[in-house]
């Protein structure tokens, strides 16, 4: 049973009967001031879905927008389709987190505020003067977070045009645009180009789509560089972190290449038994027999 101080739960009660209220949905999202709610498509649960947007800007005062994801994320870009329920009729915000403040069109481009602890965490283990390649950009909230906590220069990469335009205000809101370097293009290209190994630290936070990027990625890196590697399991959460490391292994004995598991921990669970997991991996051997002089020391999750 739900929580009775869930706002959702509560602004549920004053809708449906409880038998019903108790069927909605209890999680959702708030980007910026925003709302985002899921109303499942059962018999009586639609047909109030506008009244408990209304209950729900009542419940949340800072809310001024209500929307319904009406679609699974989807497509190269990660988009949902969402569907305007109460407040004011738009899908672009600004959301604020750890000091840094993002323009996000949910409509648009990609963004979870629940990677907020992982964003950190990835700030906090970069070092000032550090080099950092950011494959799948979105409106650049880790390589702002790079730059404006630890003076990270950032290569910031988004194929997205809608996301790298939001990703340059959000540069220019932050003043970092000395630090991160914008570009809507081919992470893919770009990490493959050239001789390669210029990178510190290279972040691929976008699970579906990493593991085919990794060759791109260890080019890109300095021997004994941090890559920062997402992906999906599905099945036992216990088993979720070795599952993908497990999988990244084979692909880089493939590309003969040699990594360290550094740590790896289970950021969420993003559908029924299918979890996202985050991989800091250290690379200490290259094509053609390079080895890391130091690799780093294993890094706190």
């Amino acid at each position: 049973m739900a929580r009775l101080n869930n706002p959702i739960l509560m602004a549920a009660l004053k809708v449906y009967p409880p038998e019903l209220a108790a069927k909605v949905v209890k999680s959702f999202d708030v980007v910026g001031d925003i709302a985002v709610i899921k109303v499942p498509p059962s018999p009586g649960l639609m047909e109030g879905r506008f009244k408990l947007a209304e209950r729900l800007l009542e419940e949340l005062g800072r809310v001024r927008v209500v929307l319904r994801q009406a679609s699974p994320h989807e497509g190269d870009y990660r988009l949902r389709r969402l569907e305007w329920l109460a407040g004011e009729p738009r899908t672009l915000t600004t959301h604020n987190e750890h000091g840094c403040s993002f323009k996000v069109d949910l409509a648009k481009v990609y963004f979870t505020p629940r990677l907020s602890y992982e964003r950190l965490r990835v700030a906090k283990l970069a070092r000032e003067g550090e080099v950092a390649f950011n494959m799948f950009a979105g409106v650049g909230c880790f390589s702002i977070m790079l730059a404006k906590l630890k003076r990270v220069e950032v290569v910031s990469v988004d194929l997205n045009l809608d996301a790298a335009r939001l990703m340059a205000e959000n540069v220019k809101i932050n003043k970092v645009h000395s630090l991160v370097h914008v570009i809507h293009g081919d992470s893919r290209l770009l990490g493959s180009a050239g001789e390669g190994g210029w990178a510190d630290r290279v972040l691929m936070p976008l699970p579906l789509k990493s593991l085919d990027f990794l060759d791109a990625a260890v080019h890109a890196a300095k021997l004994g560089g941090v890559i920062h590697f997402y992906g999906e399991h599905r099945g036992l959460k216990a088993e979720a972190v070795e599952g993908v490391w497990l999988r990244v292994e084979r692909k880089a004995k493939e590309m003969g290449v040699k990594l360290r598991l550094l740590s790896g921990r289970v950021v969420r669970e993003v559908a029924p038994r299918t979890f996202q997991v985050a991989l800091d991996l250290a690379i200490e051997e290259k094509p053609g027999g390079r080895c890391a002089q130091a690799a780093p020391k294993k890094q706190a999750a």
